[in-house]
């Protein structure tokens, strides 16, 4: 990941400092405030997913799966609760959206946090046709290498590999392409929040 600059700094620590205050003020409103162990997690989230944990951190112990952790699913629903309660006031909708973008953008672990609460970025409609179309591809390399294996002539099962081939790298190009491009948009999407 590396160093990050002053202004992602800044754009994380306002993020996470909007969400933290939120998620406080919300369990004050429910009545029953944080407790010391939620607050604490809050402000530690684990950096991996919680599911499955290496017992004794040796490679020859299996994965044990953890129990439900209540703490963090309370999190996620007063999380939850918190933007809903902005939405309908439109006081404060922009910030989770603000937050959502850079948390994701700089992968922080509140970003899970507010992927269960129900808070994503919006995907272009575009991305559903580029699925398909990668999925098109992959489709008819799989066939062409299958048609491969049936004709004897070397001319044409030259070019029916090489047919399979430009699908398979096509599929990959497209893979990281879409990569880069939704970290783009995530960066136009903090670039929007930051400027209004």
């Amino acid at each position: 990941m590396g160093k990050r600059s002053a202004s992602e700094r800044a754009d994380l620590d306002t993020a996470l400092r909007f969400v933290i205050g939120r998620i406080g003020e919300e369990a004050d409103r429910s009545g029953k405030p944080l407790s010391d162990e939620e607050r604490l997690l809050l402000n530690n989230l684990p950096k991996g997913p919680p599911l499955f944990q290496n017992s004794g951190g040796y490679a020859e112990f299996p994965p044990v799966v953890v129990p439900r952790d209540f703490a963090y699913e309370r999190l996620c629903a007063l999380a939850k609760s918190a933007y809903h309660s902005d939405r309908t006031v439109n006081t404060e909708a922009g910030n989770w959206e603000f937050a959502v973008a850079v948390s994701t953008l700089y992968r922080h672990p509140i970003s899970w946090l507010l992927w269960w609460a129900g808070l994503r970025t919006c995907k272009p409609p575009r991305d559903r046709w580029l699925l398909l179309g990668a999925a098109m591809l992959l489709l008819i390399g799989l066939g062409v290498t299958l048609i491969t294996l049936v004709v004897h002539a070397p001319w044409a099962r030259l070019l029916l590999t090489l047919i399979a081939a430009g699908c398979v790298a096509t599929v990959v190009f497209l893979y990281f392409a879409s990569q880069r491009t939704e970290r783009w948009q995530l960066a136009q999407s903090v670039e929007k929040y930051r400027g209004g």
